[in-house]
């Protein structure tokens, strides 16, 4: 990847401006490992827990998919306006075509070949760059495996090498997420790798009660993963979910809206998709895109110690 494909994917926000950066509210809010937390808060967004190995995926997990439906679907409405200017209105119009006309015809279909790459390379880039991202906390080794930020690969810490904080990870008119963030750093301080893992705390405004509270539920979900580490697998209680990469579309829709009930049965899931599709248009093309992430993604490839050390069965397959 190339530095302009990668300013391309950080305008579109796929690519984290502070995967490299650590910064000054972050370096305020710095977890301590080895403190206890009277508090704790199982987590309860796409993780499992199994045998000594506690999974979680990153915190955008629930809208993945996001950039592959919009880029597709709005590269396509592109390239098609410029393809329809540059190949059929020529054919129904009485101006002859000359060489200016077929000069201005070339162009505009370049015109929209360019302004159309963006969104499609953003599409193909979080299907096959990206890809699933998660982080396995290994309490018997005491490794930390996880799917970085900076590259999208595959790599291996000890759980005493990470910087864990809070960071902020995204806002704008409507609010202000924040997460979980583990750093690794180099001998002159600048950022080695990173990595974010559970779900992201929504802040409607940036006021000081709601950053309070922000930092309280951020703080407490990593009290769960501190204990799992520090104290095993038996100091805290067991979470239900799984990262299921094979959804219906109803289990779609049910991870961008928690309160909303997933449908069962087949004749229920139906009738329950064509509504959304229906009445929830900008919603669907979401819950579609996640839908065709889950099942096409590219997974991480992990080295056959890792595979060994935490058992085959502990990673998300299809």
């Amino acid at each position: 990847m190339n530095k302009a494909q990668q300013k391309i994917l950080e305008a579109v926000g796929l690519l984290s401006k502070n995967r490299l950066t650590c910064s000054s509210f972050s370096k305020k809010h710095i977890l301590d490992v080895r403190k206890k937390s009277a508090e704790i808060k199982p987590p309860s967004f796409m993780c499992a827990k199994r045998k000594d190995c506690l999974i979680l995926a990153e915190p955008w997990f629930r809208e993945r998919g996001l950039y592959f439906s919009w880029g597709m679907l709005g590269g396509s409405v592109l390239i098609s306006i410029f393809l329809y200017m540059a190949l059929i209105m020529p054919w129904f119009s009485d101006v002859p075509v000359g060489i200016a006309e077929i000069f201005l015809l070339t162009f505009l279909t370049f015109l929209g070949f360019l302004f159309s790459y963006p969104l499609f390379f953003a599409a193909k880039s979080e299907l096959k760059t990206q890809g699933l991202q998660y982080t396995i906390f290994n309490t018997d080794s005491n490794n930390v495996h996880f799917v970085s930020d900076v590259d999208f690969k595959s790599k291996t810490c000890r759980w005493e090498e990470c910087t864990f904080c809070l960071a902020y990870s995204a806002g704008s008119i409507e609010g202000y997420y924040y997460e979980l963030k583990g750093y690794l750093f180099n001998e002159d301080g600048s950022v080695k790798d990173s990595f974010s893992f559970d779900d992201y705390h929504y802040m409607i405004s940036n006021s000081d009660n709601t950053r309070q509270a922000m930092i309280k539920d951020l703080s407490v979900r990593f009290e769960y993963v501190r204990r799992f580490m520090e104290e095993g697998s038996d100091s805290v209680e067991p979470v239900t979910g799984s990262l299921d990469l094979k959804p219906s579309l109803s289990e779609t829709a049910h991870r961008f809206q928690p309160r909303s009930k997933a449908s069962e049965g087949k004749k229920f899931h139906i009738i329950y998709s064509i509504v959304r599709a229906v009445f929830l248009i900008p919603f669907s093309v979401q819950v579609v895109g996640h839908y065709f992430f889950c099942r096409y993604c590219r997974l991480p490839q992990w080295p056959q110690n890792v595979i060994d050390e935490c058992g085959k069965d502990i990673f998300p397959k299809r």
